[in-house]
């Protein structure tokens, strides 16, 4: 269905918690800097995001690497399907380390962006497949400039200006939108703006998911990834939930990392959690979507029940989105009835956003996690707990539907230093 281009920009402005502002060590003037700025398709989940943001990072950093001194600029969070207070304008300070993203390479929150560089955007990028396809099977690294298959239904000229979402910033417009059918990689991306664009001091990407990893799971992926490191504030808020939820702490859990990523190694086996099982159940639209690959809320606290046992754990951290009926329909389940069931309730006060990123700390910190079947919520706990050093047995687990006693387990993909 198409959005109407009126109806995208009545979003809501709601203000999201511990704000902060980036800095980045860049040695050249403000008239030698181009900034890279990129968006994904509105309807993407805040996980699906997470991963887009270390393709573009990714090249950003092939960029700098060939003498091209491009700025990444953050999207800001907001207005997402999974966010049921609908948040707007969130920055990345509030969920991530924004000095630790810099180690990678340079990056600049989009408001920052608009104190230095001004409202106005030199080119937006739409990033389309081929109107024709995949020709003949066969996957082509290629790009084209060729006519917009569906942004105009996302930007507008008015006058000699283009109007578009940018994030809910009513004042922020483009001189330009172009639209680039590309197949291909990080890599690919690189070339087109070196071809076309890299004179360009404003660029924005829009549809950034359209491209992919260059290689999924190598040095360069785990290095981005590495660099995320979670915001102080949600660091210290899911440790004193730990400590006062389960005893648990980094010392004891060997779960300590030093400050800085590029320092950190470590082993797997090094970390063993938390005396506590953590459970991701994704339900919501996933009932849907994934109805043959995800179990019952019967079925589901059978398999919690058994793995407790078999670990000798009484104590249950579940992170879900499932109602409150489905809750106590799954603690009713539970046996043996001493399995005490944990949630991470938040408050009024913090964001939605905020609250998700606490319950994957927390897990990333558990004995044994299971998670569920293509979640991206779980594929960053996975990363989270290779990053801590736990042995994979411990983390790529997932919740089996009811009619399959075992089923096919998460892939391994374990990290890279």
């Amino acid at each position: 269905m198409k959005t109407p281009f009126l109806v995208c920009l009545l979003l809501l402005d709601l203000s999201c918690a511990y704000n902060g502002v980036a800095q980045f060590d860049d040695q050249t003037s403000v008239q030698e800097k181009k900034y890279l700025i990129y968006d994904v398709n509105p309807g993407e989940g805040f996980n699906l995001r997470r991963d887009v943001y270390m393709r573009v990072a990714n090249v950003v950093r092939q960029l700098r690497e060939q003498g091209y001194n491009y700025i990444l600029v953050l999207p800001p969070w907001g207005n997402l399907y999974h966010w049921r207070k609908r948040e707007n304008k969130c920055k990345w300070s509030e969920f991530f380390d924004v000095e630790s993203l810099n180690l990678f390479v340079p990056v600049m929150e989009f408001e920052d962006f608009i104190k230095e560089a001004g409202h106005q955007i030199d080119l937006v990028l739409y990033l389309q497949s081929y109107a024709e396809g995949w020709q003949d099977g066969e996957f082509e690294m290629k790009f084209d400039i060729r006519p917009c298959i569906e942004a105009q239904h996302y930007y507008e000229k008015v006058g000699d200006k283009w109007r578009g979402m940018f994030f809910s910033y009513s004042e922020v417009w483009s001189h330009d939108v172009k639209c680039l059918s590309i197949q291909g990689q990080s890599s690919t991306l690189v070339d087109a703006i070196k071809k076309g664009f890299n004179e360009t001091y404003r660029l924005m990407v829009d549809r950034s998911e359209t491209i992919l990893h260059d290689h999924f799971g190598d040095i360069h992926y785990w290095r981005a990834r590495r660099s995320m490191r979670y915001s102080k504030a949600v660091i210290e808020m899911g440790d004193k939930f730990r400590h006062e939820a389960f005893n648990s702490n980094d010392i004891d859990d060997r779960t300590v990392i030093k400050d800085n990523w590029q320092n950190t190694e470590k082993k797997h086996g090094d970390a063993i959690g938390g005396n506590y099982l953590c459970v991701h159940l994704r339900r919501r639209d996933f009932v849907r979507s994934h109805k043959k690959n995800i179990p019952s809320i019967e079925g589901a606290a059978k398999q919690i029940s058994e793995t407790a046992k078999r670990l000798k754990l009484n104590q249950l951290f579940l992170s879900t989105d499932a109602d409150t009926v489905e809750i106590d329909e799954l603690a009713s389940f539970l046996s043996p009835s001493n399995i005490t069931l944990t949630r991470f309730e938040g408050g009024p006060q913090l964001s939605d956003g905020f609250i998700s990123v606490v319950d994957q700390w927390v897990c990333a910190h558990a004995k044994h996690f299971i998670g569920t079947h293509q979640s991206t919520f779980s594929f960053r706990i996975h990363e989270d707990r290779e990053i801590l050093g736990f042995l994979s047995e411990t983390t790529f687990n997932r919740l089996c539907p009811d009619h399959e006693n075992e089923c096919e387990q998460p892939a391994k993909w374990t990290i890279v230093y």
